[in-house]
């Protein structure tokens, strides 16, 4: 076995690959549990991990194993710029210097030029570092991060902020932040005014990536739950900001469930990409002794190797037999133009496209024509905001007349929410990751509503906001389509 030491890798602006690193620093470690922080071990470590975070806080910023470090990891803060904050924080040329310039605003897929299929396996290797980091500040080298399962709303640390986050909600909290939401400040269930947002309806995807207007586990998960979460926790200048949202120490309970529900999916047999531009994939990152390390998305594709397993995995339902859909995807109908939305519900018509031949335009036969391996989804892409709205929007198909936009109606399809949709550092609605979309099988309502006459040719569409919004958020959705496939 090669042996490495610190000063070798460190000299020269050296980089340690990933599968070198884990075979020194790493190899031996027995496999640890990450538990739920309701529970008593993840109580216990919810303890360590706070008093660790008000070192972090502490430590200087320039310092790779700092908590301002690892915040801009993700994203720097968004008054400020990368460069403006690597000239301040290290006005002299320095290894930091250079390392956290490779590191800082890496999160994915947040940023022009991002790929949407490595959202898991970076934020994999983003909470393995900040685990160790933890390790070694805490001196507890059995320490995990606990996960926080906001999908089981039976239980007192579902869908409500764990208390310990929230109380006392004073700076002597090392796990308190000012910029949550009310729902999330005063414990009461995040998802009160959005029942049923809080769902694990991505683990029913059978792949990994897009196919279609399917949008895969990885954008179904990143979207929906993981996007939902971010919204209903934090403010424009907290959870609910790309550039914020690694400053709330919730951030990594929240990205620690995620994981786990990544591994949930895996152990019942689905398959992560197998080509070689996902797996070769390459990010910088630094270990809990600033060294520089070069991780490698087929290094963290699955948690076993890693030395670490969860205390309890989340159920997945069994991906049915044959095709997934027959034939190419067909536009069937769209909004005429972008979708400005509001604190009162908006509805939008949906038109056959102008070159629908004779007889094809009409939705309704079409619906009840339907093949059995033909599906019906509304895609929503293109989001945009000047500032996080600061709630999600329900959608409806055919809401009658004089009919409440209530989150519990049947003629709800989902929910959306604009996490993403404000721009960051150089990222706009234009220039951000354009793989991102929302999509609904909406095959079964259609079927429903065709059959009991309230289907049209041109379908109604309502959007309506599960509270009111924040002052000079404007949410536009720039492109609204049925397409079946």
């Amino acid at each position: 076995m090669a042996v490495f030491s610190r000063r070798s890798f460190i000299a020269g602006l050296s980089t340690i690959p990933f599968a070198l690193w884990f075979e020194k620093y790493a190899a031996a470690q027995p496999t640890l549990t990450r538990f739920n922080l309701n529970s008593v071990q993840g109580q216990a470590m919810l303890n360590i991990y706070a008093n660790a975070v008000q070192t972090m806080v502490n430590t200087p910023e320039r310092s790779p194993v700092g908590w301002l470090f690892q915040w801009y990891t993700h994203n720097v803060r968004g008054d400020r710029t990368k460069a403006g904050e690597l000239a301040r924080i290290y006005p002299v040329p320095s290894l930091q210097r250079t390392l956290a310039n490779q590191m800082w605003n890496t999160c994915q897929a947040h940023h022009a030029g991002d790929v949407e299929d490595f959202f898991l396996p970076w934020h994999r290797m983003y909470v393995f570092f900040l685990e160790r980091i933890i390790r070694k500040v805490s001196g507890n080298a059995s320490f995990t991060l606990p996960y926080w399962d906001y999908t089981q709303s039976s239980v007192p640390s579902g869908p409500r902020m764990p208390s310990k986050f929230i109380t006392p909600a004073s700076t002597s909290n090392p796990l308190f932040r000012t910029n949550r939401n009310t729902l999330a400040k005063n414990g009461s269930p995040i998802d009160q005014n959005s029942p049923g947002s809080l769902n694990l309806n991505s683990l029913a995807q059978c792949h990994y990536s897009q196919v279609g207007a399917v949008q895969g586990f990885n954008l179904s998960l990143d979207s929906n739950l993981h996007g939902t979460v971010h919204v209903l926790v934090g403010n424009g200048q907290g959870m609910g900001s790309v550039p914020f949202a690694a400053n709330d120490p919730i951030f990594w309970m929240h990205h620690c469930n995620i994981d786990r529900l990544w591994a949930s999916w895996n152990a019942a047999g689905r398959a992560n990409p197998g080509t070689n531009t996902w797996l070769s994939k390459q990010f910088v990152f630094a270990d809990e002794n600033g060294l520089r390390v070069l991780a490698t998305v087929r290094d963290f594709r699955a948690i076993a190797p890693l030395r670490y397993r969860y205390d309890r995995l989340a159920t997945v339902p069994t991906c049915p037999p044959g095709t997934q859909a027959a034939g190419p995807p067909k536009t069937r109908a769209r909004a005429t133009s972008a979708v400005e939305l509001g604190n009162q519900p908006v509805t939008v018509s949906l038109q056959a496209p102008p070159s629908t031949a004779a007889g094809l335009g009409d939705l309704v036969q079409m619906v009840r024509n339907l093949g059995p391996n033909r599906r019906l989804f509304l895609v929503i892409k293109n989001l945009s905001a000047q500032d996080q709205p600061g709630a999600l929007f329900h959608v409806f198909l055919e809401l009658p007349d004089n009919t409440a936009a209530s989150a519990d109606s049947s003629n709800k399809i989902g929910n959306i929410n604009f996490f993403d949709a404000v721009g960051h550092g150089g990222h706009t609605a234009t220039t951000g990751p354009q793989q991102k979309f929302f999509s609904f099988d909406i095959t079964d309502l259609a079927k429903q509503l065709a059959a009991e006459g309230r289907l049209t040719t041109t379908p109604q569409l309502t959007i309506a906001p599960s509270n009111e919004l924040e002052t000079n958020a404007r949410p536009v959705v720039g492109e609204i389509t049925l397409i079946e496939q």
